[in-house]
């Protein structure tokens, strides 16, 4: 008899296998949910009603130090999307901004503070650049609810250090092309107009120079979202985690073999793929705690640094036990 359990999943090349029923796990059948991430991130916070899920990695972070008894998850070390959104940064082309070098004094405009999308652009600028965090000023666009900042308490409790602005979401677009931001980035919840003339892309080739610059300096690549797992699930059927893992890890070859193009950084075509293998690997997603154990220990400085967390967390103790050693 099949464990059923309820799974969330924005759309993604790499889990749609698993997702269309292609990949079985082991001994479990999932019902999935689909949507935009933001909006099943912020479910999860509210209501918990999914068994395994996406979730942004700055916030899961932020959970194990504000912790409440739903946000009680383990870690499964499945990384099936990178962190891209920075890479659409737009900036007010009056603004004398060449590269990201010149955002340092700017202020900017971001969906929300905590997204890690958020934090990896950060941790991007201060390693290329030299930017801390304090350097910039913040300017958040989502608002109530739909800002996880605000479901994880930092409408009231804001990050240490930091200049952080509520600013909302039909406002960035009007600050931007009055000078009033220096840069933004668009999202889904943040429409930016960028037929007036003033604005314009901080990276005219999508971000793959800034992407590769930071790999070459880190060993790896920005990773956006982990697959979490409810704890009481596993400690109840601790074999669950290494199903799960194996699942989408299967999932994600099959989607290499469906479509090369699903290897790629940047989905824009597959006239780079070879340039992005060369660049990042023919395996840019690796999945397991090992090949990523770099990569979440930056996320939890640049969490401290960003003023989201004062402790510093150690992976490893939120990592599903028997999957500590993949």
């Amino acid at each position: 008899m099949s464990l059923h359990l309820r799974g969330a999943f924005s759309p993604n090349p790499r889990v749609t296998p698993l997702v269309d029923g292609t990949v079985q796990p082991t001994g479990i059948e999932i019902s999935w949910e689909s949507g935009p991430p933001g909006d099943l991130h912020e479910k999860h916070l509210r209501d918990g009603a999914h068994d395994v899920f996406e979730f942004s990695i700055s916030n899961y972070i932020v959970t194990q130090e504000r912790a409440k008894a739903l946000w009680d998850w383990v870690l499964i070390p499945v990384f099936a999307s990178k962190a891209t959104l920075g890479l659409a940064t737009l900036v007010n082309a009056h603004a004398g901004i060449d590269s990201g070098a010149d955002l340092a004094g700017r202020a900017f405009g971001i969906p929300d503070y905590t997204m890690t999308a958020g934090l990896w652009f950060r941790a991007q600028l201060r390693q290329l650049w030299g930017i801390q965090p304090q350097d910039v000023e913040w300017y958040v666009a989502r608002q109530g609810d739909q800002s996880h900042g605000r479901q994880l308490g930092f409408d009231t409790d804001p990050p240490r250090g930091v200049t952080l602005h509520w600013a909302g979401a039909g406002q960035v677009n009007r600050m931007l092309q009055a000078g009033e931001l220096d840069a933004a980035f668009p999202a889904a919840d943040v429409h930016i107009d960028t037929s007036t003339g003033n604005v314009r892309r901080l990276f005219p080739d999508g971000g793959r120079r800034f992407m590769a610059d930071f790999k070459r300096q880190t060993g790896f690549l920005p990773v956006n979202h982990v697959v979490l797992v409810k704890r009481r699930l596993v400690e109840k059927e601790p074999w669950v985690a290494e199903a799960i893992f194996d699942a989408f890890e299967a999932a994600k070859r099959e989607a290499y073999r469906r479509d090369p193009s699903a290897a790629g950084v940047f989905r824009t075509g597959n006239d780079d793929l070879d340039w992005q293998a060369a660049e990042f690997g023919t395996d840019p997603f690796p999945y397991g705690f090992a090949a990523n154990k770099a990569m979440l220990e930056m996320a939890a400085q640049q969490s401290n640094l960003d003023g989201l967390t004062v402790r510093t967390w150690q992976p490893e103790d939120s990592v599903a036990e028997s999957l500590r050693g993949t």
